[in-house]
């Protein structure tokens, strides 16, 4: 017996799973430390010094002509010292959080 070899076209499907990948833009809340400068005020107490002449005093002259006079010698240069309280400011450094979505790209 003799064989023949018959040969056909034919189609084939072929199938295959495509995974196609999708992305979204999503917000990451970040946060980072910033420092900015404040102004503390606060009193400080400033003193000065003043000289002045103090003397003794007695009552010169007669009747109606009396006047009421230091007495020579006895004047000294006595320091006077006056103080006040003065409002100033002061620089600080303060911390603070700054915080910024920033956008990120999820594919799955």
């Amino acid at each position: 017996t003799e064989t023949e070899r018959l040969c056909r076209n034919t189609t084939r499907q072929e199938c295959s799973t495509v995974y196609e990948k999708q992305c979204k833009t999503v917000y990451k809340n970040v946060c980072v430390e910033q420092y900015k400068t404040e102004y503390e005020p606060y009193t400080e107490t400033e003193c000065s010094t003043q000289y002045k002449f103090d003397c003794e005093y007695q009552w010169e002259g007669d009747g109606n002509n009396k006047v009421w006079a230091p007495i020579a010698g006895t004047c000294k240069k006595n320091p006077y010292e006056t103080c006040k309280d003065v409002v100033k400011t002061k620089e600080k450094q303060v911390a603070h959080q700054v915080c910024n979505d920033v956008p990120e790209q999820k594919c799955v």
